[in-house]
């Protein structure tokens, strides 16, 4: 007579599951770790069939190339630094070239620095005697004479611009025309430009006229392009001058980077 075969239910094979899943919920942590890591054991082979299959080359040590993985790091983190300053070098250079000298001369070298600060008008630079920066220095941005230095700390120095009152540079305004310069004195306005002052009327300056700073022994070597001229009428206070106007080659409020003109006097 054959045997009847005991086929359970799907709600007593669904209860039984539940139990079991319980239960184990309900063991300690402690010993189905250690069920877990026997599974591992027992079946560590068949587990890293796949991995073992793959096969990584081993560095050389006898290689006149091979490194430590600690050596490695040490070079890693030097050529990242080096990297880091080649980038800063390069923005040097680029800077040299938006400022460089149209005529440079083996006395004459270049200062860079950045502006930290704008104060009653005139600007705070991050340089000051530790890098040869005195009083009076010319300083250039946009290519263009902004004004000289004034005070100077070890570190930093303050910037006269051209367009602030407390600024006076000797200078040339340029008839491009027939090549004549005719000298005089630039001091900020306070409203963005400077004046020149007392120019005789009998000189015939017009709108136009290119304004340079005059060469000066030990501290200018070539006359350097300030702006030109965007009014010249006849003064109110003293007739027999002219009241002129100059508007800068450059917009001060968008400077960020200047370089002061070191002359080497020896």
């Amino acid at each position: 007579m054959a045997q009847k075969k005991i086929k359970p239910s799907k709600i007593t094979v669904f209860i039984s599951l539940s139990l079991i899943g319980i239960i184990l919920m309900l063991i300690p942590t402690s010993y189905t770790s250690k069920v877990n890591f026997t599974f591992i054991d027992l079946f560590d082979f068949f587990l890293n069939i796949g991995s073992s299959a793959v096969r990584y080359p081993q560095a050389d040590s006898n290689s006149p190339y091979y490194v430590s993985r600690g050596e490695y790091n040490k070079l890693w983190v030097a050529y990242s630094n080096l990297q880091a300053e080649l980038f800063e070098e390069r923005k040097k250079i680029v800077k040299l070239q938006r400022i460089r000298l149209s005529e440079p001369s083996p006395n004459t070298s270049l200062i860079l620095a950045e502006v930290l600060s704008r104060r009653n008008g005139n600007l705070v630079i991050n340089r000051g005697s530790e890098y040869g920066i005195r009083p009076g220095q010319y300083v250039l941005g946009d290519n263009a004479v902004i004004g000289v230095i004034g005070d100077v700390s070890p570190t930093v120095s303050s910037v006269e611009v051209i367009t602030s009152g407390s600024c006076k540079i000797h200078i040339k305004i340029c008839d491009t025309e027939s090549d004549v310069y005719y000298n005089g004195t630039i001091e900020g306005n306070g409203a963005g430009g400077g004046r020149i002052l007392n120019v005789s009327k009998k000189y015939k300056i017009k709108v136009g006229f290119n304004v340079y700073a005059a060469k000066k022994a030990g501290l200018l070597e070539f006359p350097r392009i300030i702006g030109r001229v965007s009014k010249c009428a006849i003064d109110e206070n003293n007739p027999v001058v002219w009241d002129i106007t100059v508007a800068p080659a450059y917009d001060i409020k968008t400077i960020s980077d200047v370089a002061v003109v070191a002359i080497n006097t020896l």
